[in-house]
């Protein structure tokens, strides 16, 4: 089947991942440094996704698409986290938390205000990412788009709410 539309389109060349956000009135907003670094793997990671999801080839789309659309939500989140003064830092395993507690703590948290819907869609992403990454799991590409395009529209909304930010800005 041909590839469904594509999501997004750079015009002309590449833009830079900018290193600081901006809010209105063209005020700089000061990153923490690690939520600087998060939060360009993010916006790396997305570019990556939809630069596969794009792609003319149909073969292993999803394989591709999933794991870096999947890594792009988990860094925005810890970027978010940690600008907002929470650690992501699990001082037990000496490693950083995963996806589902990242989730779990940007629902409560007051300015990313994640809600039920949009946590349900991370959740998915991220259950279509271990099944295509650790079995044999084949994702339809009308049900890769519709989880792929809320992903980007969800990514775009917490962008421009933690950081002021737009990912049109970074195309």
């Amino acid at each position: 089947s041909p590839p469904a539309a594509p999501l997004f389109r750079r015009p002309g060349a590449s833009g830079s991942l900018m290193s600081r956000s901006w809010r209105a009135g063209g005020e700089a907003l000061k990153l923490r440094q690690e939520a600087r670094v998060l939060k360009r793997k993010a916006l790396s990671s997305l570019i990556t996704a939809t630069e596969a999801f794009n792609s003319p080839r149909d073969d292993g789309r999803a394989t591709q698409v999933l794991p870096h659309l999947q890594h792009s939500f988990e860094m925005l989140l810890k970027a978010a986290l940690v600008q907002g003064g929470l650690s992501v830092f699990d001082h037990k395993t000496g490693r950083s938390v995963g996806f589902e507690r990242c989730v779990n703590l940007a629902m409560g948290d007051g300015t990313m205000k994640l809600s039920d819907p949009d946590a349900g869609t991370l959740r998915a992403i991220d259950a279509m990412r271990d099944d295509e990454q650790h079995w044999f799991n084949e994702v339809p590409e009308q049900l890769l788009y519709l989880h792929t395009r809320a992903a980007v529209t969800l990514f775009d909304d917490l962008l421009q709410r933690v950081f002021s930010d737009r990912l049109a800005d970074h195309l």
